[in-house]
């Protein structure tokens, strides 16, 4: 099987892919736009996080969710679950970004959205201030699940606005293995290119 930058940046291995997806229960994942400094995606995602305009990410999403829907990306999927914010972060900035893009992609496909049972629990920096292993230790344990047994054996379509290093990501999948029986598939926005 072939994968994708997505999916080799949230195995955070070069080789054997396949085997990493395998133990994090990652189906699949994908990212619809590219994300390059000075250019005009990222300037979006900058002006959508930062300048008060969430729907800049929804519009997006239910672009992308348009032309997903043609394949099978979509196919089981359960819930969507949205990247949390720490409550500080979520009262600083005033929305999750993560939220809007899972409400563009929610309206399109029909899929109901979950922000319940994945929460932030550690108030950390900014990863985009972080750089190499800064960004493993920044979200190490930064999440946490409420009532795992709600989730069990459910595919969740865990959604973020970019994937980098996939650091986020990874610590997102590690909180919830309490999920029992649940497979996970993951949807970016953006992906960095490497």
């Amino acid at each position: 099987m072939r994968q994708n930058s997505t999916e080799m940046a949230i195995s955070g291995m070069k080789t054997d892919i396949a085997a990493s997806m395998k133990r994090m229960h990652l189906q699949r994942a994908a990212a619809y736009l590219y994300y390059e400094k000075d250019q005009p995606v990222q300037r979006a995602v900058h002006i959508m996080k930062y300048a008060d305009r969430p729907e800049i990410g929804y519009l997006l999403a239910r672009e992308a969710a348009k032309e997903f829907i043609y394949t099978d990306f979509f196919d089981e999927i359960d819930c969507i679950m949205p990247v949390p914010l720490h409550p500080n972060r979520y009262r600083s900035r005033g929305y999750n970004q993560s939220e809007y893009i899972a409400r563009g992609l929610s309206e399109i496909t029909g899929i109901t959205i979950d922000t319940t049972h994945l929460t932030r629990s550690k108030d950390t920096p900014q990863q985009a201030l972080q750089t190499g292993e800064g960004r493993k230790e920044n979200v190490r344990d930064a999440f946490a699940v409420n009532h795992p047994e709600q989730m069990y054996r459910k595919h969740i379509l865990l959604v973020d606005d970019l994937v980098t290093t996939g650091e986020t990501v990874r610590s997102c999948l590690q909180a919830m293995r309490l999920f029992r029986g649940a497979r996970f598939s993951v949807f970016a926005l953006c992906k960095a290119k490497s």
